[in-house]
């Protein structure tokens, strides 16, 4: 019997002879490696398809020639230069444009979750890279004329020979289809609409006949893509960036690679938790195992086996479970892989064949759920090899408040120091933001560590009040449902811990939505007086039309107007944002004064003339003062001076600083800026719904112009946010599924303990009705304690974040989702009710006679 091949075997038969208990410890390990998986496998598929896209878009491509950080373009004369040399086969410029389409009647043509574009149509003779091939119809000619792609025909109804308006930043006008292009079918799957003009005629249109962005070169046959590299880089010198094609692949795919790790750690982060979570339900699920198993276990003693052969066949049995939980995660992250890209096809979007199975995908999962399955279950495993062999022959719960009181003072006082750090943490506000979150992010694991150890003491009073109130309507049931939830708080608290850890999740993010919610209509209501905000397409696919801000202006029934962009410049050295390669600062027109509110103003808001305006601290960090000129630069070269006509307290709305578009009057960047939205105040007088129709019809011609009031703004602002944290909470209900199959899991071992307790109950004339009635009130009880619990860390946890982000801006005091915590008090309930039947049906169903005589 000592032998290890023969506890092995023993090991295994209990497995197999146990399904029911195999297939729910299982369950637990499956959600969790299934999403860890899943993620890791999502990112490489999803990077796989960038990749993809990317070669075959450059494929042929043998050098790129971009401007550096000192230039804003390749002017012209070097382009032809360039094209005119012995080694260049083709050189075509590289550009396009997003707009809007819409039919000739003024009605936006719908492309879901594609885009539209206009670029540049090469014969393939000349085209360098993957060359679109004319279909049907003839070349266009002209700016008004362009080729559509076949695969936009088909799915849009349009035609050869229809006129279509194209709005962009510039305004708008109209162009006639004179032709299809094809592609390869891999690239021509790629929903969307592009249409393509003569470069010529895009030139025209859309550059400034100075300068081009950027070129793609194919050398000529024989000729080396690094020798042309190296020889433009000799001729062109240090200010272009010059580099293969390949070697541009590998960096946009790197950069790619990088971005898209981020969506990694972020799923993996929750698949991490469902994984946390599902720890407590298989340490709990081993307990009880290990617990129904005493007599087996002591007679094993009996026979001569060992304790640690005892505690070794357990750890086995954790380590198959383990493994083959973890196989299946593999199998379940593949199926999830699958069904989101069979979505993102139907939507448009082509996510190609590949599953993202990589050997790190699969090992991970393994070796994360078998190692979190075997530290589950190591303490039940030591408790099996400490059995005495006549000790254990006796199965009486021996659980009391005794044995748990160096449990609950332990826990008593990580819990005390958990809540000590998380206040002091959001309290220290002389501390830096990044100090004060790490203080709060130990005190929330200390806050949650010591809830694990405290909640069993504490669950004995909490529950038991909770099953007299549940179960007062049930009489003799409910009192029955009262006293066995309170009977074993060890695993009552277990249980609810699972669910503790989903709903504390939520409702500190719950907290979080609310208070950056409340922010953002406070924002709008304090710091904005225009009566009404202009923007452009959601998508930010194109910006506000520029010539749109000059109707609105010249309304009678309108008096202020500005429009907010922003531009390449910075004043000296300092710029609002760093938008890519280049500095980015916020500019404005008119009086913006009349339509932001700014507190501690001093000197002027009007940026009518040259001139920029400040947020004092700003100023003072940068050595600015009112009334000072300091240099206006772009791309790093100067193009003038700017004078500080104003400052203001610190101001959302404003950011750091603002410069007038009247500083660019005769510089490079004159009518480069690009506008993000036009304020507009109603004149004195006017009707505001007259206003508002006055200015909807001034900008209807532009078609992408939306006009709200600054309310309507504000709640659109609301809506992204709800978006975001819409996909936070559909995350987070993995970690709240795993929890409601722990408490299936916990009741459904409970009802096999508990067999000859339930065949007795019934042998005295309890109904099958009483026992699932019992049986669910035990469930409702256990769900609501986690629930309640789980609220109480949150919002504690929610607070203290919250009031850190308060020095990242988010000024608002913590917003308690009273709503949210009635649904989820509520949603605690139904998912008790739901987790108890099948238990409940399970336990109704016990013979009497056959329980009484196990």
């Amino acid at each position: 019997m000592s032998s290890g091949s023969t506890m092995r075997r023993v090991s295994l038969r209990n497995i197999a002879a146990h399904k029911v208990r195999l297939f729910l410890t299982v369950l637990a390990v499956v959600l969790g490696t299934a999403f860890v998986s899943g993620s890791m496998m999502f990112t490489n598929a999803l990077s796989s398809t960038f990749d993809e896209a990317i070669s075959s878009s450059l494929d042929g491509v043998d050098v790129v020639v971009s401007p550096g950080e000192n230039i804003d373009g390749i002017p012209v004369e070097t382009v032809e230069e360039i094209r005119a040399r012995d080694d260049v086969a083709n050189l075509n410029i590289d550009a396009s444009q997003s707009i809007v389409l819409a039919t000739e009647d003024a009605k936006a043509i719908q492309t879901g979750s594609g885009t539209s574009s206009l670029g540049i149509f090469y014969d393939p003779a000349e085209a360098v890279g993957m060359p679109y091939q004319l279909g049907e119809g003839e070349l266009p000619e002209g700016t008004e004329e362009v080729l559509i792609n076949d695969s936009a025909v088909e799915e849009y109804g349009i035609g050869i020979g229809d006129t279509l308006l194209v709005v962009d930043s510039g305004g708008r006008y109209t162009v006639t289809i004179t032709g299809t292009t094809t592609l390869e079918e891999e690239a021509a799957s790629m929903g969307g609409i592009r249409l393509a003009m003569s470069e010529e005629a895009y030139t025209e249109r859309y550059l400034d006949g100075e300068t081009v962005p950027t070129v793609i070169i194919s050398a000529t046959e024989g000729t080396d893509p690094q020798a042309l590299v190296d020889a433009l880089s000799t001729d062109l010198g240090p200010d272009y960036q010059i580099e293969t094609g390949e070697a541009l692949v590998e960096e946009i795919t790197g950069v790619i690679r990088d971005a898209l790790s981020f969506v990694q750690y972020f799923l993996v982060a929750f698949g991490l938790i469902a994984l946390l979570v599902g720890t407590f339900i298989i340490a709990n699920t081993f307990s009880m195992i290990v617990a129904q198993r005493m007599r087996e276990f002591a007679l094993l003693r009996a026979l001569g086996v060992s304790r640690p052969q005892l505690t070794t066949s357990v750890v086995f049995e954790a380590i198959v479970v383990g493994l083959f939980g973890s196989a299946l995660g593999v199998l379940g992250g593949m199926g999830l892989v699958a069904a989101i890209s069979a979505v993102l096809n139907n939507l448009g979007m082509p996510m190609g064949s590949s599953l993202g199975l990589t050997p790190a995908a699969v090992i991970t999962a393994l070796v994360l759920g078998t190692i979190v399955t075997v530290i589950s279950a190591w303490a039940p495993a030591r408790r099996a090899g400490q059995v005495k062999p006549v000790e254990a022959m006796r199965a009486i719960e021996s659980t009391t408040v005794r044995s748990m009181a160096g449990r609950t003072i332990t826990g008593g006082i990580i819990l005390v120091l958990g809540i000590i750090l998380a206040i002091a943490g959001a309290a220290l506000e002389d501390s830096s933001t990044t100090t004060r979150a790490i203080m709060v992010g130990f005190g929330a694991l200390f806050v949650i560590v010591g809830t694990f150890f405290f909640s069993p003491a504490l669950s004995i009073p909490v529950v038991g009040g909770l099953g007299r109130i549940l179960g007062a309507p049930f009489g003799a049931v409910g009192r029955l449902a009262s006293t066995n939830s309170r009977r074993n708080p060890r695993r009552t608290a277990t249980t609810a811990f699972a669910l503790t850890l989903g709903i504390a999740l939520v409702t500190a993010i719950g907290m979080l939505s609310a208070t950056m919610k409340e922010a953002v209509s406070d924002l709008m209501e304090e710091q904005v007086s225009a009566d009404y905000v202009l923007t452009g397409p959601s998508g930010g696919s194109i910006t506000l039309p520029r010539e749109a801000a000059g109707d609105v202006a010249a309304l009678d029934s309108v008096s202020e107007v500005s429009t907010v962009g922003a531009n390449l410049v910075d004043i000296d050295g300092q710029s609002s944002f760093v938008g890519g390669p280049q500095s980015m600062s916020f500019t404005a027109d008119g009086n913006i004064g009349e339509l932001i509110v700014a507190e501690g103003v001093e000197g002027t808001l009007d940026l009518t003339e040259s001139g920029f305006i400040a947020s004092k601290p700003f100023a003072e960090s940068a050595g600015w003062e009112l009334g000072g000129t300091y240099p206006l630069n772009a791309a790093g070269q100067p193009i003038g001076e700017v004078e500080l006509v104003g400052v203001y307290d610190e101001n959302m709305v404003l950011g750091n600083f603002m410069v007038s578009e009247a500083s660019f009057a005769d510089t490079p960047l004159e009518g480069r800026t690009i506008p993000q939205l036009i304020l507009a105040n109603v004149a004195e007088g006017v009707d505001p719904e007259q206003a508002r129709a006055d200015i909807e019809d001034a900008v209807a011609e532009y078609i992408v112009v939306k006009v709200q009031s600054s309310t309507e703004y504000a709640g659109e602002t609301v809506q992204i946010i709800n978006t975001m944290m819409n996909i936070l909470y559909a995350l987070l209900a993995l970690a709240v599924i795993v929890a409601i199959i722990g408490i299936i899991n916990t009741l459904a071992l409970n009802v096999i303990e508990r067999r000859q307790e339930i065949g007795m109950l019934r042998a005295v004339g309890t109904g099958r009705g009483q026992v699932r009635t019992m049986i669910t009130l035990e469930s409702v009880q256990i769900a609501i304690y986690g629930a309640l619990v789980g609220m109480l860390i949150g919002l504690g946890l929610g607070w203290a974040f919250v009031t850190v982000m308060s020095g990242e801006g988010l000024d608002a005091p913590a917003t308690v989702p009273w709503g949210q915590l009635a649904l989820m008090l509520l949603g605690a309930a139904v998912v008790g009710v739901i987790a108890a039947l099948w238990p409940a049906h399970k336990a109704a169903k016990t013979p009497p006679l056959e329980a009484i005589a196990d």
